[in-house]
């Protein structure tokens, strides 16, 4: 392979011929073509091969595949084929001039490959910030345009609606950049939780609801462990310092320890809303809620699909929206 500058670019002339088969999206060559691609004899492809797959490199089932082969006599046999990360492998092992310029060649084109996938994404960060900036702007100038008058009652309406769902629409942009952080909350309880409390509230949902007998039936002590948690401390303070964090963590034990044999969600969304409300901190100073049903809904049931692994981002999903 020789490549030469042109005026109006680089042209790649390929001075050697080599069948190439393509499958599964990748390259694939047999052991005496890789031979010839690099100059060189096919026992040092052997070689280089078997050390790539000791040092486990890479494995061999993963780029190697048995595939069907008409050869020069016209029959068709069953052969090796290395697919091109096997290949890649070997051209940074062969000592030979064909495999220092196909080094050269690779690095390159790596090179470039990172330069322009940086420099691309960069720009798709930067126009996909720039537009989150001017929707926050328009609706910020939207929320102004309802206080002039002359406004019709529906274009008031859905001005209103854009700009309710804009704490929304942060959230999400957050969650997917991984930016969701813990907001200040409330320092000063009112309130304290504990088992007896919680088991009224049980009680009173079931007559309210005429639920079964198996509601609110206890399988373990797994629901006083959930009260209890959300009250731990450690050096003589409290591992959740604020209102809202007890609250978020009341929500997700109660949900996730499923300590009930009926009404587990209906259960851990009723206590988290009391929890609440006792607490004074169920609805903002305009007197709107703050969180709603729909809201409430949503959470409890992403909680208990959620893993484990997920739980910090959970709590921080539920404090963003209670903030």
């Amino acid at each position: 392979m020789k490549v030469e500058d042109m005026s109006k670019g680089q042209v790649i002339l390929y001075q050697n011929k080599l069948e190439v088969r393509l499958e599964h999206d990748t390259v694939w060559l047999i052991q005496s073509q890789i031979a010839r691609l690099f100059g060189i004899k096919r026992p040092a492809i052997t070689k280089h091969l078997s050390n790539i797959f000791k040092a486990k490199e890479l494995h061999e089932t993963s780029v190697c595949s048995i595939l069907e082969r008409t050869a020069r006599d016209g029959k068709i046999y069953k052969t090796k084929f290395y697919n091109l990360d096997a290949i890649i492998s070997v051209g940074y092992r062969v000592n030979s001039t064909r495999a220092t310029q196909f080094r050269i060649w690779a690095t390159n084109v790596l090179k470039k490959h990172l330069i322009n996938g940086y420099t691309i994404n960069e720009k798709r960060l930067k126009a996909a910030e720039y537009k989150y900036l001017e929707l926050q702007k328009s609706i910020k100038l939207l929320s102004n345009v309802i206080n002039i008058e002359g406004i019709s009652d529906e274009a008031k309406g859905l001005i209103k609606v854009i700009d309710e769902y804009s704490k929304a629409l942060n959230i999400l942009d957050d969650y997917d950049h991984g930016r969701l952080a813990v907001p200040k909350g409330t320092k000063k309880s009112r309130y304290k939780l504990t088992y007896e409390e919680a088991r009224k509230i049980i009680e009173t949902m079931r007559k309210k609801f005429k639920d079964s007998s198996l509601f609110g039936q206890e399988k373990d002590e797994s629901f006083k462990s959930s009260i209890g948690a959300v009250y731990q401390t450690f050096n003589g303070k409290d591992v959740y310092s604020t209102v809202e964090e007890k609250a978020a963590h009341l929500l997700y034990f109660v949900t996730k320890n499923h300590s009930f044999v009926d009404g587990n969600k209906r259960i851990a969304a009723a206590i988290f809303v009391c929890f609440l409300q006792n607490n004074s901190i169920l609805f903002r100073k305009d007197e709107t809620r703050r969180i709603e049903d729909n809201a409430l809904v949503a959470l409890t049931l992403m909680i208990a699909v959620s893993k484990s692994s997920e739980k910090d981002t959970m709590i921080k999903v539920i404090l963003n929206v209670l903030g």
